[in-house]
């Protein structure tokens, strides 16, 4: 059976005003690539077993570079100027999932680390699910690497809420869908919902759940699951693959583990 996958590309426009730099890593083996309304929108369809397609940003601040990495080429720009291009594009070494780029630019020794740790961004506290490092000879610039959503994307036990532990024998659960919405299993009834993820935090909205009674103590729990992921801002990921969703001032709402 052949399976046709459709991934966004996000295309960068615009260097003016950037604080960061962002490293675009995109395949495009074992597949076709069209582009849609150049230079918004790409899709590249793939047969099943075939390669994915994969798009990796990564972002750095203060001061504010680009790095795009394509089957073809490495281009680097600051925003103080610089650019130069690497092409084609060195053979990464690998190790523990870690991928390392090397290259010789005008005598100097450039590399290009992409590590799986989670971290966070240093102005929005916004984590990603690599860290990245680019080095021109003894200069280091480090920042963050993948997409936040790659985080959230799946399925999550509640393990915790609003710092309360979970009714003894209750299941309740949380979705994130590559769409934007949400689904989940509340502690009685199923809901559902939205979520924006955006450079300013995260948020969900228009959560509504369907009608049936459980105890008290269930639709006590799910009342305050459901009231607690209006009021997420923000989250936090950890590289033991747990996440906890934070209101405006900090405090975790919604605690999840895999």
């Amino acid at each position: 059976m052949t399976v046709i996958r459709l991934v966004p590309i996000r295309i960068q426009r615009n260097m003016v005003g950037w604080r960061s730099w962002e490293v675009v890593i995109l395949s495009r083996k074992s597949c076709s690539l069209f582009r849609i309304a150049a230079p918004f929108l790409a899709f590249c369809l793939a047969a099943a077993g075939s390669a994915e397609a994969a798009t990796l940003t990564a972002r750095g601040n203060e001061p504010g570079w680009q790095v795009v990495v394509s089957d073809k080429a490495i281009s680097f720009r600051a925003l103080e100027g610089e650019t130069f291009t690497i092409e084609p594009v060195p053979q990464p070494t690998t190790k523990d999932g870690t991928y390392v780029y090397t290259a010789t630019v005008d005598g100097r020794h450039f590399t290009l680390t992409l590590a799986e740790a989670v971290c966070a961004d240093t102005m929005t506290g916004m984590p990603y699910p690599k860290t990245a490092t680019v080095m021109m000879d003894d200069r280091k610039l480090a920042g963050c690497a993948g997409e936040p959503a790659d985080l959230l994307h799946g399925d999550w036990p509640v393990e915790m809420i609003a710092g309360s532990a979970l009714v003894a024998g209750s299941q309740p659960t949380l979705a994130f869908d590559q769409d934007g919405s949400i689904h989940g299993n509340g502690s009685c009834n199923r809901f559902l919902g939205k979520f924006t993820l955006n450079g300013e935090g995260l948020t969900i909205s228009e959560t509504g759940a369907s009608m049936m009674m459980c105890d008290q103590p269930l639709m006590d729990q799910e009342r305050n699951l459901l009231t607690a992921l209006e009021a997420v801002r923000r989250f936090e990921g950890a590289s033991t693959g747990q996440l906890r969703l934070l209101g405006k001032d900090g405090q975790t709402l919604v605690s999840l583990g895999k």
